[in-house]
Order: C-alpha cells, then structure tokens, then sequence
C-alpha cells in the first residue's frame, strides 16, 4: 500500500511538472490563434519554470510529512488483552452452564460496555437485574447500554433504567446527570432544571463533579431564551 501510494503521487506530480513546462522545454507559444503566436517573456519563463519545480517536490515533501495511506486501509476491531480475552471466556462459559447466575452476569456487562458491544451488554445487565441483582448500578449500565444501541437517542426504556438508577442511587452524580439528560432530552426541562439545581444544593460536589450538571443547567437556559 504504502509503495502504490509513493508511485501514485510521484507520477501525478511529475506530470503536473512535464504539462506545465512542456511550452518553455519545447520551445512552442503558450497562446495560439489563427494569425499570431503570443509567447511568454523570459522572466515569466523562469518563473513558470520555478513554480511547476516547487510543485513536484512540495506534493512529495508535503505526501512525505503528512501523508496516511492507512487511512485507507479497513477499521480493524480493537485488540482485546489475552488475559482479558480469557476471563470473558471462561465466564461466558460459566453462564451458558448457569444462565441465572445473577453475580456473573453483573461481572462481565461493564466489560462488554467497555468494549464497545452495547447489545451484548444491554443482555447482560438485563439478566442481572432479572435473575436477582436489581442495583443502582445495573440499571444505570443497563440505560447506557440502552443509549449506546440507539446513538444517543432517549426511549421508553432508557428513561425507564435512568429512572430507575437515579432511584437506587439518589446521590450517585453520573446516575443524576443521566437521569436529568434524559428530562431534558424527553421534553421535561422544567422538572431536570428543578432535580439538578436541587441536587447540587444538597451536595459538597467538587469542580469536576459539578461540570456536567451546570452543562445541563445552561443547556435549558439555552432551552428557554430560544
């Protein structure tokens, strides 16, 4: 790939070069009409010259700084860690033996969130609330897992599963910020500007902790002057 690409640009630079100097190297008229021949003066010669030079070298100096033909290569999966690899293994194979293991499932459904496969998490979460583990935690992987399948769009069930994780866990800041997007998100900003404001009031959050949830209290403001 890489030697197409050095090929490609070399060529396409020195035919640039030979097309535009190709009237000075030849010794023929730039113009032509039926009764004159307009020639270019010297110094436009030189500097015609000069330029069609800096283009084929600048083209191959630029490819050579900048240039990424891997872009253009397939997007390959992430590798996943041996050891990692393994653990999901065996403890998939520990769920497929014992499907109502409420523990296992709520080990491996952050992993595959993690790793960036939202249905099998969304299943996984699913299993963990169903067969005994009904958490705070779960039902905030569950809604995320929930988000990650349809792009960012809030539905029934996530408001369900942010609801629910903001229920269970009334101080968690992540389950508010979700739950308050998912008001906001869904219409209700009235109810997100009154949860969030009351949350930061009872709450010794740092800067950091803060951030998000002024994010969406100046997102309705944002809202509400429009």
């Amino acid at each position: 790939m890489q030697i197409f690409f050095w090929v490609s640009i070399t060529i396409l630079a020195t035919a640039s070069f030979v097309y535009l100097t190709m009237p000075i190297l030849a010794k023929l008229p730039i113009i032509q009409t039926t009764t004159t021949a307009v020639s270019l003066p010297t110094n436009s010669k030189l500097l015609l010259f000069l330029f069609s030079g800096l283009l084929i070298f600048g083209s191959i100096g630029i490819y050579a700084y900048i240039g990424a033909p891997s872009t253009f290569q397939a997007k390959q999966t992430p590798l996943i860690d041996e050891k990692i690899q393994r653990i999901i293994a065996e403890i998939e194979t520990h769920l497929t033996d014992n499907p109502e293991d409420a523990d296992g499932w709520q080990v491996v459904a952050p992993t595959y969130l993690s790793l960036n496969q939202p249905q099998k998490a969304f299943a996984a979460f699913a299993n963990a609330i169903k067969f005994g583990n009904s958490n705070g935690s779960n039902w905030l992987g569950l809604g995320k897992a929930d988000l990650q399948i349809n792009r960012g769009v809030f539905g029934d069930m996530s408001a369900v599963a942010f609801g629910k994780a903001h229920e269970k866990m009334p101080d968690n800041v992540e389950a508010m910020f979700y739950y308050a997007s998912m008001l906001q998100n869904m219409g209700d900003t009235a109810q997100a500007k009154t949860e969030v404001e009351e949350f930061i009031a009872v709450h010794n959050l740092d800067a950091e902790q803060v951030a998000p949830l002024n994010n969406i209290l100046t997102s309705i403001m944002q809202q509400e002057a429009n």
